[in-house]
């Protein structure tokens, strides 16, 4: 298990979650709630054991953008060697999800084309790690 701090893992997420803003190319409105969030991880009575999760969100956007921004993500994740990638699609909402891990493990990104609103949501999120000895 990784051994680091919280400082490190949120710039390390605050640097993918802008990254995938860029490839994603759309220029809505972007949704409120910045924070990344650190928990206990899930299964772990260590809490020193945590993980992390940036989620957000770019409202205000024309409908026909929504899947081909999440297809350029996709697109890039895989001409970049991320792993695990997968995609789903949901007829009745027509929307497409992606998601995949950094070649490292260390970081994963999920996106969703959310047509009834018009928006890109994602987040991008840590596996567990421990905090240093104090």
């Amino acid at each position: 298990m990784r051994v680091t701090n919280e400082a490190t893992i949120e710039a390390e997420l605050r640097k993918v979650s802008e990254q995938v803003y860029g490839v994603l190319g759309v220029k809505g409105r972007r949704g409120e709630g910045d924070a990344v969030n650190f928990s206990q991880c899930e299964g772990q009575s260590d809490p020193n054991v945590r993980d992390a999760i940036h989620f957000w969100q770019v409202d205000d956007l024309d409908p026909a953008e929504l899947n081909p921004a999440v297809e350029r993500l996709r697109d890039h994740l895989k001409a970049s060697g991320w792993i695990g990638l997968g995609e789903k699609w949901d007829a009745g909402k027509v929307d497409l999800e992606v998601w995949g891990k950094n070649p490292e493990k260390t970081v994963a990104v999920w996106a969703q084309a959310f047509h009834p609103k018009n928006r890109v949501i994602f987040r991008v999120s840590t596996p567990c790690f421990r905090l240093p000895a104090a």
